[in-house]
């Protein structure tokens, strides 16, 4: 059963489909003793809330979202039902000012306690995991004693002592934890630029947070250090599973990682987020057992994008060749001290190592003779997911080979890791290290196995697979190991073109309907922003909760009278954003608009281009008081614009696509929000050329199924940032007629909260 609630002040604005309401009648699965033992439970909670929490206010669409999370948790699965209808999975909108933390968390303690479950709330970044844990659940926990609550972070955001340790005492660590490491398989798009700090004054750094951490001044976790460290020195000391021996690290027992686990596995109710939660589930980690815990995810829209990113595998060829050569000593050199019975034969597998390199040869072959990328070409995507027919066999025994090598490495690195009384403990350190510098080359095949896998498979739904031109010359480590000079040439002191070989499922609904929504006890995806255009389709469609046909789903009505506060004003433009005069138009009409609002405003901008352009074109007096994006830190700009605001003046800021989202300005502090244009995002990247392209074949529209719904998604997203409290009133302006003229446009609208709406002209 599919049901919502409507959030529109009046049956002639809502779109039909939001026009039902919520059964009084719980589902049929549910023991009618339990569900009134945890109405009642729940009740008593929330009176409590109501009762003690300062400036609590009671809201109806908060109480109706946490019975409808109450119910849907009571149909929790067990792990041996295979019978997967949905009717344990929820999706629950509820807009800005709902009170949707405290719904969802009493529900879900609720629930935990009569069910025995263990219960996990995601959130979509660590920063929203820091507010939950230190500001909602102390004081839920002040209401509910007996909740015991804790916080889920990946290794990564955890110290080594062990790799401290190495670090501080070793001139570099291993190459596979430098420059090769990340040479071959980071997505040098996201690479930081920055200059690297010297040995000194590394060294001094790890020997600072040694200290604290010995003397228990620091509990290991990066994000209470109080100055971040740079990306070098911390990717030198995080800790990582395939760095890590376990029990017989001799500082197991102190392990700032495995520490916070313990204490975190005596919760009851833990914070994670999303791709914690994917990348634990995706392996074979015993850290979650999804088919007794109850999840929430909150933030829940941005969980498809996260799942799609966490799935898609990249390698570079002429680094990832450079890396195996290195293997085939590295290994061999670990495998000495193996007794010779369970020592690995060193001529079969110098012989696995160069068939795979001489197979990676042929791909690069193939894409240097065809020119398929280059400085010029930067990306070459494959029509409809199809490589050329030649190389799937290629592909295919790729991927045998580097299974059969991983499974030599992993033998000699599990023989490693075996303790040795016999030896010196440094000889053990030493032994240990090498454990570690094997368990990256591990993860580093297991990705090469997995994408050349995928470059060999041809689903009915294709995954997208192209090539891209890799920026880069090798790394230093890299060159070395394959005879190269230090500075990424070869021996003929020429640089080595390289490319990257990708691979990602074009969504993620496959995918998470296997591996999550299939596995779960009960689940409820959460939002201010579920729906796109009026309904849950577009979300249902990329998280693949399409596939179960007993799915609940409700939109919460918003505590804020959207009809009073504020309003949505449609510019009166010539140009559309598609006409050359669009921006010359715009930038002559900003002046005016901004003009009109004398405190807090936000301009966002759907690219840098056309802000940059505003920005020059502005008066003097206004471009005082404008504070751009990227000129200082977020929190800074933020800070600044409140002072000025505090102080009576104007001040407005100008940003892009990411200031939309999870800024909370409210009253005086946004007063006016000024959109360019829709935020129409063209397929630019391949995975989206490659959803497109198939929906196209598929006789479907993709501009309608995905860019509509996207930038309606967006559009609700950002016209949110106006109204956060009971008490304020804003002014939403977009500079885009389409919105009022084009079909979509009124789709559009159909999701927006229900501003009155000012056409062009109509003042």
């Amino acid at each position: 059963m599919h049901v919502t609630t409507a959030r529109r002040a009046s049956a002639d604005t809502a779109p039909e489909s939001l026009m039902q309401t919520l059964p009084q009648a719980p589902s049929p699965s549910i023991d009618s003793e339990l569900l009134a033992r945890a109405q009642a439970r729940l009740e008593v909670l929330y009176g409590e809330v109501a009762r003690t929490w300062p400036g609590f206010i009671a809201r109806p669409g908060q109480h109706q979202m946490m019975h409808a999370a109450l119910q849907t948790f009571l149909c929790a699965k067990s792990p041996e039902d295979e019978r997967r209808q949905g009717e344990n999975l929820a999706q629950l909108e509820a807009g800005t000012g709902t009170g949707k933390t405290v719904a969802y968390c009493l529900a879900a303690i609720v629930a935990s306690e009569l069910l025995e479950k263990t219960v996990i709330v995601s959130t979509a970044t660590v920063a929203l995991q820091e507010q939950l844990f230190n500001k909602d659940l102390p004081r839920l926990a002040q209401i509910i004693p007996e909740l015991r609550f804790d916080i889920l972070k990946g290794r990564g955001r955890y110290v080594c002592a062990s790799r401290l340790q190495d670090a501080m005492h070793h001139d570099a660590q291993d190459s596979l934890l430098d420059d090769a490491y990340s040479d071959a398989f980071a997505d040098d798009r996201r690479q930081t630029t920055g200059v690297k700090r010297d040995r000194v004054e590394s060294v001094q750094w790890f020997k600072s947070i040694a200290r604290k951490l010995d003397s228990d001044q620091w509990d290991g976790d990066i994000d209470s250090l109080l100055q971040q460290p740079s990306q070098d020195d911390w990717r030198q000391v995080q800790a990582s599973a395939q760095a890590c021996n376990g029990g017989q690290c001799e500082y197991f027992r102190s392990c700032a990682f495995f520490k916070a686990r313990r204490q975190a596995a005596t919760a009851t109710l833990q914070v994670a987020n999303h791709a914690l939660i994917l990348a634990t589930l995706q392996s074979d980690s015993s850290l979650i057992d999804p088919g007794n815990t109850l999840f929430v995810f909150d933030e829940a829209h941005h969980l498809p994008g996260i799942a799609a990113e966490r799935f898609t595998y990249r390698a570079r060829l002429g680094s990832s060749a450079r890396l195996l050569t290195g293997l085939r000593t590295v290994a061999m050199r670990h495998a000495r001290d193996m007794s010779a019975s369970a020592r690995p034969d060193p001529v079969a597998f110098a012989q696995s190592i160069t068939q795979c390199t001489d197979k990676l040869a042929l791909f690069e072959d193939y894409w240097t003779q065809a020119q398929l990328v280059s400085a010029d070409k930067p990306v070459h995507r494959f029509t409809e997911g199809q490589i050329p027919v030649a190389l799937i066999p290629e592909c295919e025994q790729l991927a045998t080979i580097i299974r059969s090598i991983a499974a030599v490495v992993a033998t000699i690195a599990a023989a490693l890791m075996e303790p040795d009384e016999s030896r010196s403990p440094s000889e053990r350190a030493e032994q240990t290290r090498a454990g570690v510098e094997l368990g990256v080359y591990l993860a580093r095949l297991d990705t090469l196995e997995r994408l050349f896998g995928a470059w060999a498979t041809h689903d009915k739904v294709p995954w997208a697979k192209w090539m891209e031109w890799a920026k880069n010359s090798p790394a230093a480590s890299g060159a070395a190991a394959s005879g190269g000079t230090a500075d990424g040439t070869g021996l003929a002191g020429t640089s080595s073109p390289d490319a990257w070989v990708c691979a990602s499922p074009m969504t993620a609904a496959q995918l998470l309907s296997r591996g999550l929504w299939k596995d779960v006890s009960a689940a409820v995806c959460t939002s201010a922003t579920l729906t796109a255009c009026g309904s849950f389709d577009f979300f249902e469609r990329l998280s693949g909760l399409n596939r179960f046909p007993q799915r609940q789903a409700l939109v919460v009505a918003s505590p804020f009278d959207y009809t009073t506060q504020g309003e949505l004003r449609i510019a009166a433009m010539t140009h559309s954003p598609k006409s050359a005069g669009f921006s010359d138009e715009l930038c002559q009409k900003l002046p005016e608009l901004l003009r009109a609002h004398h405190h807090g405003q936000l301009a966002l901008f759907t690219s840098r281009r056309q802000m940059q352009a505003c920005h020059a074109a502005l008066p003097a007096d206004l471009l005082a008081q404008v504070l751009v994006q990227g000129e200082r830190s977020r929190t800074e700009l933020l800070k600044e614009h409140g002072r000025r605001v505090g102080n009576g003046e104007r001040s407005i800021i100008f940003g892009l696509q990411s200031f939309g989202e999870g800024i909370d300005l409210p009253g005086q502090l946004c007063e006016h929000v000024l959109i360019d244009k829709l935020p129409f995002t063209p397929p630019t990247s391949p995975v989206e050329e490659a959803l497109a392209e198939w929906l196209s074949t598929q006789g479907r529209d993709p501009f309608s199924e995905i860019s509509v719904p996207r930038a309606g998604m967006k559009l609700a997203q950002w016209a949110g940032r106006g109204v956060r409290t009971v008490t304020d009133r804003a002014v939403i302006t977009v500079c885009d007629t389409r919105l009022a003229t084009m079909r979509y446009g009124r789709d559009i609208l159909a999701g927006l909260p229900p501003f009155p709406v000012v056409r062009p002209g109509a003042r």
